[in-house]
């Protein structure tokens, strides 16, 4: 190859390194193929323990002077799957850039170990699943959880507890989605109060609506539509969430809501002093918080909260325990 050809080869590929683009030619079949995930059918009714993370996206390149954690986002994803849940719910920011084919396969392969062992895996959708072209982004995100049917909000029930996983990403839905989610939304709360066989109702979505973070507000929207319903019904006990990268916990009555987005994306700060911090964190936890994980055990008569936290020795210790009774009728 002469010196000129050589130029040119040498400047493509550092171009296509900088945009993690590749050329039409240059892309395969295989790298296109979608792999999926296991969902409702697969749930175990013999495991009593779930599994909650948040925010498991890398750093943007762009973003150069922000922690980069692959190491830790690798030994979460590893633990979640040695500890084997009857499933794992997803706080959003599964990945990145929710349009890149690239971005996706990238958590395809941190993932393996959970599709090898067929774990059911819930998602909700966060604002980096829409970055992009928000078509071909719901395509890649819908395309490997195709027990979701491509509904951006859902409801599934494990044992006596209900779950229920909804859209924050209010810019991106319409005001016919918006009113037919709330419609949805509400309906869900009535019908578990009104079940017998629900105990315990948790709520998931991707933004907080309460959080002391430096980053991140406190989402008004998600407080009118989400959290305000939460706190009126009866069997509501745990609402969770992510979007802010560090873990926070808050308490209305005899409600807990729970900020989880350690899963590995650059952390961030929360505000700890009490004369200047917007909410009573129940946390007593530095500024910078640790990588970690949710786990929730189904007891005969409680619901054992905690969570798993990441050392510097790689070993997980747990941190924060809550035992949540349901309320008799």
């Amino acid at each position: 190859m002469d010196r000129k050809n050589l130029i040119i080869v040498s400047l493509l590929s550092i171009f296509f390194f900088i945009t993690g683009c590749l050329p039409a030619t240059l892309q395969t079949k295989e790298a296109d193929d979608v792999v999926s995930y296991a969902g409702f059918a697969e749930i175990d009714p013999t495991k009593n323990r779930i599994i909650l993370v948040g925010d498991t996206q890398s750093t943007s390149r762009y973003k150069f002077w922000r922690e980069k954690n692959d190491r830790e986002r690798q030994l979460i994803i590893k633990e979640i799957a040695r500890r084997e849940p009857a499933f794992v719910v997803h706080l959003g920011d599964l990945t990145i850039r929710g349009s890149s084919k690239r971005h996706w396969r990238q958590f395809d392969e941190f993932h393996k170990g959970l599709r090898d062992k067929k774990i059911p895996y819930f998602p909700v959708l966060g604002n980096h699943e829409l970055y992009g072209n928000n078509k071909r982004a719901l395509q890649n995100y819908f395309g490997r959880f195709p027990h979701l049917a491509e509904r951006r909000w859902y409801r599934l029930t494990w044992k006596n507890v209900a779950v229920i996983l909804v859209d924050s990403n209010f810019p991106t839905l319409t005001t016919e989605q918006i009113e037919e989610q709330s419609r949805w939304y509400v309906s869900e709360l009535e019908k578990c109060d009104q079940d017998g066989t629900v105990e315990y109702v948790i709520v998931c979505c991707h933004e907080p609506p309460f959080t002391n973070s430096r980053a991140v507000d406190p989402n008004q929207t998600v407080i009118r539509y989400f959290a305000d319903p939460f706190v009126r019904f009866k069997k509501t006990c745990l609402f969770f969430s992510g979007h802010n990268h560090s873990y926070e916990r808050f308490q209305i009555g005899s409600k807990f809501f729970i900020i989880s987005g350690g899963g590995g994306g650059p952390r961030r700060k929360v505000s700890i002093d009490p004369a200047k911090r917007p909410y009573k964190d129940l946390f007593p936890g530095p500024e910078l918080r640790f990588f970690h994980f949710c786990e929730i055990e189904n007891r005969e008569n409680n619901l054992a909260f905690r969570v798993l936290r990441l050392e510097p020795d790689e070993n997980f210790t747990v941190v924060d325990p809550v035992i949540i009774t349901h309320m008799r009728r």
